[in-house]
């Protein structure tokens, strides 16, 4: 397989296939999309997919790709008119109104923050610059109770429905979508403002969420963050400590100590991938083995990691790297060009569904991005 035209190929392939969901009478992007690429339609607008098909569509613009510049600026103007709360932060339509609007979902306001910033860095628009540090700035004031270093990133504040925060209190994955908003921010213009927070979560994952010993990164925590879960049945995402990997590493001088950073890599590489390229992310704590199926967000993070630790470190991360891709594009995706939700590890689809409400693709942009840069380095 050609991987530099697979990825560029793919890049564009995922925004216009995006295109399909879009409601022009009433504005955003329906979120499902069954197993035969066909759109079905809903009143509802979850925040999830109108943030990240923002950040995708700024990923085009600043590819050169023109054709995102309606998109972008649809969900720029959706998601600040229609889906924004009284109380200054953002939340779904559901049923023809707000979802739990007294309520802020750390999770998914980190995600309009993210897809904000890059729209402000794509167009130089200023005042979705402002409203990105306005908005990160408020999530702060909320949720960030005390030192960041020591108490971390909350996943919800107020009082709101049940389910209002699917992530939870307690998530490092919070932590790490803030560590995502400030690369994002800084690279909208925005690194004076930010003063010294990265360096604040870099010691907050060291002491929190990574696990030195077993080197697996922990995202559910039972009554803090100083309290992992490791109860039987509970499971790390060994994706979740590429993106940390990642993310860090887009920060220069906040990366980690190499030797952790391998240690991540090779804890990822030794247990979840398989000898056909499937990356079986779910590390079973007491079991110490991984199990389950290849879902399309952890097998593109997977292609992504180790592109880029590929490109740092050499082998054997460079056949992990196509071993992965090879995978991606061989099994997950579709004849229509939509991208299969999960897979066995035999490479047959378990799930058909091409968009639903944690999927729009954003995870596979990010490693067609990564891709193309590992293929022409």
């Amino acid at each position: 397989m050609n991987q530099t035209c697979a990825f560029r190929g793919h890049f564009e392939g995922i925004l216009r296939y995006w295109e399909r969901c879009r409601d022009r009478e009433r504005g955003g992007l329906h979120h499902l999309i069954d197993s035969t690429g066909t759109v079905r339609p809903t009143p509802d607008r979850l925040l999830l997919i109108q943030a990240r098909p923002l950040y995708n569509y700024a990923e085009g613009l600043r590819a050169g790709l023109d054709f995102c510049r309606e998109p972008a600026e649809h969900l720029f103007g959706f998601l600040t008119s229609a889906l924004r709360t009284d109380g200054g932060w953002y939340a779904s339509l559901v049923d023809g109104q707000l979802f739990s609007p007294a309520a802020l979902d750390t999770y998914a306001n980190f995600f309009v923050v993210i897809g904000l910033a890059r729209y402000a860095q794509a167009t130089d628009r200023a005042d979705a610059r402002d409203e990105a540090l306005r908005l990160f700035r408020m999530i702060e004031e909320k949720t960030v109770a005390g030192d960041l270093r020591t108490n971390g990133v909350l996943g919800c504040w107020g009082e709101g429905g049940r389910g209002f925060a699917p992530i939870g209190k307690f998530a490092g994955n919070n932590v790490l979508h803030y560590l995502e908003a400030l690369v994002c921010l800084r690279d909208a213009g925005l690194e004076a403002q930010l003063g010294d927070r990265i360096s604040a979560v870099r010691d907050f994952f060291l002491a929190r969420i990574l696990d030195p010993a077993e080197t697996v990164t922990f995202d559910a925590f039972r009554e803090g963050f100083h309290d992992p879960d490791r109860r039987p049945g509970a499971y790390a995402s060994l994706a979740h400590g590429l993106e940390w990997f990642g993310f860090f590493r887009e920060w220069p001088g906040a990366e980690l100590p190499e030797v952790v950073e391998r240690a991540l890599l090779d804890k990822a590489l030794h247990n979840a991938v398989q000898p056909n390229g499937a990356f079986m992310d779910q590390f079973y704590l007491t079991e110490r083995r991984c199990a389950g199926a290849a879902s399309f967000w952890t097998q593109s993070e997977a292609v992504k990691a180790f592109g880029l630790a590929a490109r740092l470190f050499g082998e054997p991360y460079a056949d992990a790297f196509r071993r992965t891709a090879d995978f991606y594009f061989e099994r997950f995706l579709d004849a229509d060009g939509g991208v299969f939700s999960a897979v066995d590890r035999n490479g047959v689809a378990l799930s058909r569904m091409k968009g639903h409400a944690w999927k729009a693709d954003y995870h596979s942009l990010r490693m067609c991005v990564e891709g193309q840069l590992h293929e022409t380095a």
